[in-house]
Order: C-alpha cells, then structure tokens, then sequence
C-alpha cells in the first residue's frame, strides 16, 4: 500500500481494520492456550455475556492486557464444569489457562474469544496454594496449636460463626434447644459471609470480635450449611487458617462436606463435618458425662450401704465390749466397796467392843478401890466418891467423845462419803492406781464418781 500523500490515493478506516482482520484471522486461524489473569469477570446478568479484562503481570506491573469475549452458552457450560471440579465459580483475580481463538473485527477491534478453560490448571493453583499455606503453618508452628487444646469436658457456651438464615445453622440450634435430655446450651450467633471472597474477611472480623470476649466461651463453632463444595476456597487462606490455629479456646469447623478437607478445617479442634452431627455430638459429651456420674453415684450408693452396715456391725460389737466391760468393771468395784464396808463395820465394833471392855474393867476397878476407901473413911469416900464420880463421867464423856471421834473418822473412810467431798477412784486393769509406775501411755483407765464413771486414755506422765 501506497504511504504517499495523494488526492486521488486513500484508503477508508474500513478497508485498513479488514485487511488487519484478515491478516489477523488468516494468520491466528486456530485457538491457543493462553495463561493469564482474569483481573475482571465482567458478567451481564441481562444477556449472560462476560468480557473478561485479561492481563499478565510481571514484578506487580501489567506486561500485556486485553479484553476477551465469554458468550453466555460457553459460560454457563464452563462455570458449572468449574464449580463442580474446583468447588468455586469462575471469578475475579483468578490465574487461568484458557483456550482462546484470536479474533479481529473492524468494528470491535482485536479480542479473544475464550472457548475453554482448564480447570485442572486451576486446581493445581489451589492445591498449590493450599500446600503453600500448609508449609507456612508449619513452619511458624502454629498448625497443632487449636488441635492442641484440650476440648473441654461439658461444652456449654458457644460463641457460632454462621448466617442467622442458614439452613445449617438452625438444625444446629434447633437441635441443642430441643434434647430429650433437657440439656441447657447458651449460644451466641456472631454473623459472617461464609463463602466466597469476601467470607475470609467476614470470618476472621467475627473471629477478633470473640477472642476479646473468649473468656465467656467454652468452644467457637464455624457453620455452613448446605451449598456441597461450592466457595469452599476461602478456607485454604492462610490468613484465615491462622487465625483458627491461633485461637485460644477450641474452634470447631462444621461447614458441611466430606471430601477435600481444608486447611482450616486441618487446624480446627475438631471437625464433625456437618452441623447436625457437631450438634449431636455436643449432646453425646453431655450424655458421657451424665453415664459416668450415673454410674459414680450408684457406685457411691453401693460403697455407702455397705460402709454403713460395716460400721453398725462394728458399732453394736463396741456397745457390747463396753456394755460388758462396764459391768464387769462395776461389780468389781461394787464387791470392793462391799468388803471395805464390811471390814469398816468389823473394824467399829471390835473397836467399840474393846472401849466396852475398858469401860467395864474401869468401872470394876473403881468400884473396888471406892469399897476399900469407903471402909476407912467414909468422909474421905464420900468425896473421893464424889471426886471419882465426876472422874468417872469426865472419862465417860472423854471416851464417849473418842467413841465419836473414831466413828467420824469411820464415816469420812467410807467410799460414798470421800465421793461427795469430789474424791474419785482411778482404776487400771481393775486395780487402783496408787503410782504413776501401775500406767503406761496409752492405757485406758477408768474413774469411778460419786455418779457413774468414765473411761480416760493417759496421753502423758509426769515424774515430778
């Protein structure tokens, strides 16, 4: 084509976009593989069109950008293809390997029609990822830490990361509130997007809300109900997975699936998959705890009966020894007061016998002498009659004072009488104690009151 500038000599904007178009289309006639980033979707609800803004990057700046075309029949065809294999729509800031025909219109200008794209290369970027994210838990050690703690015995208070409108999260409630068993849970909902870009965020927002508070929590329970594996990708974040494993009371994931476990749900506590079976597997901790108490009370019950009748067996044998003991100890101490009652009154009356006889031999004795002395003086045996009448009655009331001396003395020896004054008799083995050498430490002896007895055990002894 000719650059000169002539009147007669042009060519129309059209005619130039078609020969490029042609060049173009004949030059690119098949479809290419291509990697790039998907920097926007850009998704029209009404037609169901996407025109995705494609770019490669290189140290965070843009080496190459172009806008591609996505009909909606290929897009649909693609994105349920995507979401069934990788568990996430296309979206984005994706990293993509896409089959693309190069297309230029003289109209639209150059684009790329995207025929395909490869969700095994996109699976590869997530595992990829998340190993990357698995490594880096690891390797700051903090990927055991929640698995680490101790789940606690009777978990009651739970702090729950869901949507007040999920399905899952009112199975779970509904569940707790309404045991057979009559089980008290106290649960607080902290609202949060749960899949998707934006749930990784949401989730970890929540996360910092209740560890300011974690003290009033047994346990943190992330739920998701429904939805398969569908926006599951925001649980390989690390930023999330760290926040998990970090945490300081037990986080425990039920986000609704049993296949391709993620990081979050490595680091969790526990992982009871769905919330159904973590809301009945909180019943069973109680139930295990409730069987065990059951079975430690009739344990208690069985020990307590058999202790009991041990001990009234034990009992009753102890009230008999002493009950046997005891009266064989007071009619010891009966016949010994007895024989120093009666060895008292034997003693008294030989004593009172031989006053009697001295009375007598004295009275016989002065009679004869007054006879004599009556014979040779009359005058002189009328006084000294008198005289030794009054001699006579002064000794008659001299021994009659003696008489009673000796019966006060008599009376004050008596047991019954030194046990009125606050005497008592202290008796080891049946035999009174008259030395600290009759005891030992530890005997047991027995002191007779006035008023019954008591047993004593000698805990000390003094020599002094």
């Amino acid at each position: 084509m000719s650059i000169e500038k002539s009147s007669n000599k042009f060519y129309s904007l059209s005619q130039i976009m078609g020969s490029i178009s042609s060049v173009i289309n004949r030059t690119y006639s098949r479809p290419y593989w291509i990697k790039a980033e998907m920097i926007k979707l850009n998704f029209y609800k009404k037609s169901g069109h996407c025109y995705p803004d494609l770019a490669e990057k290189e140290g965070g700046k843009i080496r190459a950008q172009i806008r591609a075309t996505l009909w909606s029949q290929t897009y649909f065809r693609i994105n349920a293809n995507f979401v069934k294999k990788t568990g996430k729509p296309i979206s984005d800031g994706m990293n993509i390997l896409f089959l693309a025909q190069v297309k230029h219109d003289a109209l639209h200008g150059l684009t790329l029609n995207i025929i395909d794209i490869d969700t095994d290369f996109e699976l590869g970027q997530m595992a990829k990822s998340k190993m990357e994210c698995i490594s880096e838990l690891k390797a700051k050690g903090i990927f055991d830490l929640n698995r680490k703690l101790q789940f606690p015995l009777l978990p009651k208070h739970i702090a729950v990361i869901s949507v007040e409108t999920s399905k899952g999260y009112h199975d779970f409630i509904n569940i707790l509130n309404n045991n057979t068993r009559g089980y008290k849970f106290f649960t607080m909902l902290f609202p949060a997007i749960l899949q998707g870009d934006a749930a990784v965020n949401s989730i970890v927002s929540q996360l910092e809300n209740i560890k300011r508070v974690y003290q009033h929590f047994d346990m943190v329970a992330i739920i998701r109900g429904g939805g398969g594996d569908v926006g599951l990708a925001c649980y390989d974040d690390f930023e999330l997975a760290k926040e998990v494993a970090m945490f300081p009371i037990p986080v425990v994931s039920g986000i609704g699936h049993s296949t391709n476990e993620t990081v979050v749900e490595m680091v969790a506590n526990f992982n009871p998959i769905t919330p159904t079976d973590l809301a009945y597997f909180l019943q069973q901790k109680f139930d295990n705890i409730a069987v065990s108490l059951q079975e430690m009370l009739t344990k208690v019950q069985r020990f307590s009966v058999g202790r009991i009748d041990e001990e009234k067996d034990r009992l009753n044998e102890i009230n008999n020894y002493v009950v046997s003991k005891t009266n064989g100890v007071l009619k010891l101490h009966n016949f010994n007061i007895a024989s120093l009652s009666n060895k008292i009154a034997y003693v008294s009356k030989n004593i009172l016998k031989n006053q009697n006889r001295l009375l007598e031999q004295s009275a016989f004795q002065l009679n004869i002498f007054s006879k004599q002395i009556f014979n040779r003086d009359k005058t002189k045996l009328v006084q000294i009659g008198k005289l030794q009448q009054m001699t006579l009655n002064n000794i008659i009331i001299l021994n009659s004072n003696k008489l009673k001396h000796f019966e006060e003395k008599l009376n004050l020896l008596k047991p019954e009488n030194l046990f009125k004054k606050g005497y008592s008799i202290t008796l080891v083995n049946g035999k009174p104690i008259k030395d600290i050498k009759d005891i030992n430490i530890s005997d047991r002896v027995v002191t007779k009151l006035l008023k019954g007895s008591f047993e004593s055990e000698i805990k000390k002894i003094n020599n002094g």
